[in-house]
């Protein structure tokens, strides 16, 4: 589905990424664990068109999509929901929704996806002409999630999706992302400090550290791992 071939991006003069390779299969979650600025929010956005990529080519379901804007690609099928959520707080629910579909021209179409968003997140549905910047953070995640889902991407980008929720919230944030892959068959790429909870929900996983891939493998693997454990999981 997606691939990533010795990608060097630059902020100014500043290297972030220094010859990232990876590869997310079809059906996937795939997690990217590390500190804080180690270059996962950089690989998301060098991935979606948000960061011109200086170097190296990145491929979805084997073309290449180096240099193509972040609108033609979500009509290829890729969804990135940034860090922060970035709704549209002024908005209701339902209004955030429509704007998520809007490359769909099908009404029918919309409001089935609409209710589909509903049913994996019935909050938003008890909420769904709420304003959504009155909603709280966790809502606002799912708010982002499911307006992502209105195009039915073929490729979803989460960028710490679980960053300061309640760890209710977390907990229905990381269940939500499996029943994606098992119901919808969405492949995923995950970024997200929560470590221990993504590695638990991963297929596989890259670890990075200042702009480079230190290790790769299942994700089971990753998180039995002692220097993963001992940097990233807090057990020495």
């Amino acid at each position: 589905m997606l691939q990533l071939s010795n990608v060097n991006t630059y902020y100014g003069q500043i290297q972030a990424l220094k010859g990232i390779s990876l590869e997310v299969n079809q059906g996937e979650i795939v997690a990217l664990i590390g500190g804080n600025g180690a270059g996962k929010t950089t690989t998301l956005r060098s991935i979606s068109g948000m960061v011109k990529v200086k170097s190296g080519d990145i491929l979805l379901e084997g073309k290449k999509i180096n240099g193509i804007s972040s609108n033609d690609l979500t009509a290829r099928g890729m969804a990135h929901v940034p860090e922060g959520r970035r709704i549209f707080p002024r908005l209701t629910v339902l209004e955030n929704l429509e704007m998520g579909a809007y490359l769909v021209n099908d009404k029918k179409l919309i409001a089935q996806r609409m209710q589909r968003g509903f049913e994996f997140f019935p909050r938003l549905a008890e909420r769904k002409n709420q304003l959504g910047g009155t909603l709280s953070g966790g809502e606002q995640q799912m708010l982002a999630v499911a307006r992502a889902l209105m195009i039915e991407p073929k490729l979803l980008l989460l960028d710490e999706p679980s960053m300061g929720l309640s760890p209710l919230f977390v907990e229905a944030i990381f269940d939500i992302i499996v029943k994606l892959k098992q119901e919808l068959k969405t492949t995923i790429l995950l970024v997200e400090q929560n470590a221990s909870m993504a590695l638990d929900i991963a297929d596989r996983a890259y670890v990075l550290r200042t702009g480079e891939i230190i290790l790769a493998g299942k994700a089971a693997d990753i998180a039995n791992n002692d220097s993963v454990k001992e940097a990233y999981l807090g057990e020495a």
